[in-house]
């Protein structure tokens, strides 16, 4: 225990002094989240407010729409409609039998849809309309949609939740003889490869976790980003995505004989590829992936991840909690026990 100990300062002092990994993990995840954040400025918490609609004088709804509180209503004539709509003066307009008419299709577009699909199933079960509060059930229900660009946000934190893949290859690439003078030394010594990689996994986690930390700070306080209500599955999540992350770059520095920045160019594809797939460049292509090869998400750790958090912190929904943080913990094992049998056929004519 001492042994690891120790190798834990000493590797802890080595990641910490390499301005790579601290540029990397520490100030870039910072200047991504500001970008990020000035690029979809005011796509996040969308309100439905305001949202202006056409109808003539005497139609069966008007009452009903002047009760919800989001809606303006407009009285026109036919002959008005198409110039307002196309002078976007109303987002839509309502017949007298209840059709909608719109010039294009958007966030307003549908929530006026929405509602006049819920007066017809009023009427289809002959219950009074006056009896239904159109602002408590579907207000939320879009403003969660609305919110599906914070998904961006959290493939971001997850991408770098797994940027442990970094110190991961360091710490296989100081174990081995042919990479570092360090890994020269540790071959001709008794010391024991698994006590160094245990203490290499330790400090890159606790590092990686710190920088997490640094980024949600950020992200909360200055950029004013709320995207956490649920603290404890949260937590668990980002926790087995940097094991994840240092996992993944254990396996890649064992499983190879390239050079040490070889290696970090493949845990860099890596998570930018799985984090690309998971829809951190936008919802769009999250919903390409899932609707025609929906596969990929299933099974790829970063959607996995950004997809619990969302569901636990926006839809406070823990249903696929448990097969999760199952799939992650399979993949964790699975890399580490590959990159032990790698590592231990190690050898070396001359070193």
């Amino acid at each position: 225990m001492k042994g690891v100990f120790r190798n834990c300062v000493y590797q802890g002092k080595n990641l910490f002094r390499d301005f790579g990994f601290s540029f990397w993990n520490l100030i870039y995840p910072l200047i991504l989240a500001i970008f990020f954040n000035i690029a979809f400025s005011g796509m996040i918490d969308m309100k439905i407010e305001n949202i202006d609609v056409g109808i003539k004088k005497g139609n069966p709804i008007e009452y009903v729409l002047d009760e919800i509180e989001f809606i303006n209503v407009h009285e026109i004539t036919d002959g008005e409609v198409s110039k307002k709509l196309e002078n976007e003066e109303i987002y839509g307009f309502i017949d007298d039998d209840l059709n909608l008419l719109v010039k294009k299709s958007g966030i307003n577009q549908t929530v006026i849809k929405e509602v006049i699909e819920q007066v017809k199933q009023m009427n289809k079960l002959n219950r009074p309309i006056e009896n239904y509060d159109f602002e408590v059930d579907y207000v939320i229900d879009r403003n969660q949609k609305a919110n599906s660009i914070i998904v961006i946000f959290y493939s971001l934190i997850v991408m770098f939740s797994i940027f442990g893949v970094s110190a991961g290859i360091v710490t296989v690439s100081l174990a081995q003889a042919n990479l570092s003078n360090i890994g020269a030394r540790i071959s001709i010594t008794p010391l024991k490869k698994q006590n160094f990689l245990l203490a290499g996994v330790i400090v890159a986690l606790l590092l990686n976790l710190a920088s997490n930390v640094i980024l949600l700070i950020f992200m909360k306080y200055v950029l004013k980003i709320g995207l956490f209500n649920e603290i404890k599955y949260s937590t668990i999540f980002i926790i087995i995505g940097n094991l994840f992350g240092i996992c993944l770059g254990i396996f890649i520095g064992a499983s190879n004989k390239q050079s040490m920045n070889t290696k970090i160019l493949m845990g860099v594809v890596s998570t930018l590829v799985l984090s690309f797939l998971s829809g951190m460049m936008g919802p769009a292509i999250k919903t390409m992936v899932d609707k025609h090869v929906p596969i990929i998400n299933r099974i790829n750790p970063v959607s996995i991840i950004s997809n619990n958090l969302y569901r636990i912190n926006l839809l406070g929904s823990t249903k696929s909690v448990n097969e999760g943080i199952l799939i992650l913990s399979i993949y964790c094992v699975v890399l580490i026990s590959i990159s032990y049998i790698f590592l231990r056929r190690k050898n070396y004519d001359s070193i």
